[in-house]
């Protein structure tokens, strides 16, 4: 009778081992920050020739989460929402360092860019944020490609007096302190060269024929050369200059608009977050107790099944054991089922969660700039604007040089 019983209680084990591995919680718990990030700021005043523009691209969306679980409340219009708004973050942090010139958020690269930052969502959640950001200059040089991640608690969301909170600001003071120590290796002779790169760069863009032979590409290293310079009273080199100065009226009236974007959604996005994470919070809390539960009704159904094994060993010969299984395996089952209601009571505030990406929907509408006593209306999104642009910088140019009256 023991030689048959102990395979037969290897199988129990084995199933109750099977039944504790499936009582994995869905939603880890992730350790927030402790430490508080020091923003990098300038120790003496830097000199306006050697202060860089930045210009930071609206973030790519990245991929969102594929799994149910890991994507429960957000979608491709917080995305979009975030991408616009996780920029101009950054650009509000840039500006506290005191290392750069202009820095603004447009939404493409253009080829007057002196530095420039990209950034793409790889995780955002209200509890994590982690981002890959690339900085480059108008030389080639890549500064940096590098991941950024930051982790949260609810807790960190209680503001002063109501007072909205940016809650992952250690992440985008990590990236510009990355960027400052960056600029701090460069010598002022390194930052004039990038700077003449950057618009003799913006010029061939704009005047191809008139620009060429002024500047040479490594095509191994992708790196720009200075072969020689136009002479400052080149008057094809200053119509270019006047034509820029108008192409930075678009490029801040963009910036206005995503400044203005971000006051908007400032309020809300803050509390989809800090709802989410408390929506988070909620489950784990839900999952610890159907994980007890499901624990309790398996240890009485496999005890249930243990005594079966019994009664099978002892051929009936003790006639209480039929009545402990059918007690232990139904009071397992009613664990079971009501371990099952516990879980569904975590897809309460699913609905409502993803009817707030709605609203993060940005509405495009037409930007009207004067220019040269004309108006001129840009439409679509800021991308399709800014594509729009380019061709209205060559007729400007066309003005400067006498060559057509400007027409819209």
């Amino acid at each position: 009778m023991r030689n048959r019983f102990i395979p037969r209680g290897l199988v129990v084990s084995l199933l109750l081992a099977i039944l504790l591995s499936s009582c994995a919680i869905t939603y880890k718990r992730v350790r927030p920050d402790k430490k508080k990030v020091v923003l990098e700021s300038v120790q003496t005043e830097i000199l306006e020739p050697l202060l860089l523009d930045v210009r930071i691209q609206t973030f790519d969306l990245g991929e969102l989460p594929s799994s149910e679980n890991e994507s429960r409340g957000i979608s491709r219009e917080i995305r979009q929402a975030e991408s616009k708004y996780m920029a101009v973050q950054l650009k509000h942090a840039l500006y506290q360092t005191g290392y750069w010139g202009s820095v603004r958020v447009v939404p493409a690269e253009s080829s007057g860019d002196e530095v420039r930052v990209t950034g793409r969502i790889l995780k955002s959640n209200g509890e994590e944020l982690k981002l890959k950001i690339e900085a480059f200059d108008a030389v080639g040089r890549k500064w940096f490609e590098k991941d950024f991640k930051g982790a949260v608690n609810e807790q960190m969301y209680k503001g002063k007096s109501g007072e909205q909170v940016e809650v992952f600001q250690n992440v985008y003071y990590q990236i510009a302190n990355e960027l400052a120590a960056y600029y701090k290796t460069m010598t002022p002779d390194q930052i004039l060269e990038l700077r003449q790169v950057s618009e003799i760069r913006f010029a061939k863009g704009l005047v191809p024929s008139a620009f060429t032979g002024y500047l040479q590409k490594n095509e191994k290293t992708g790196r720009f050369i200075i072969d020689r310079l136009p002479s400052e009273d080149d008057e094809m080199l200053a119509r270019v200059r006047r034509v820029r100065e108008r192409d930075y009226m678009l490029v801040d009236t963009l910036d206005v608009n995503y400044e203005g974007l971000n006051r908007d959604m400032r309020e809300v996005y803050t509390n989809w977050r800090k709802s989410r994470l408390l929506e988070m919070n909620m489950i784990r809390e839900v999952d610890d107790a159907k994980n007890k539960e499901m624990l309790k009704g398996g240890l009485l159904v496999l005890s249930g099944a243990a005594l079966g094994v019994l009664y099978a060993e002892s051929e009936g010969s003790n006639s209480a054991i039929p009545v402990l299984i059918g007690a232990a395996v139904g009071a397992g089952v009613s664990k079971i089922f009501e371990a099952d209601k516990i879980k569904k009571e975590a897809e309460i505030n699913k609905a409502a969660l993803e009817e707030l990406g709605v609203s993060f929907a940005a509405e495009v509408e037409p930007t009207v700039l004067k220019v040269e006593g004309e108006t001129i209306e840009l439409t679509g999104s800021a991308e399709a604007k800014y594509e729009q642009w380019q061709e209205v910088l060559e007729k400007l140019y066309q003005v400067e040089t006498g060559a057509e009256t400007f027409t819209k």
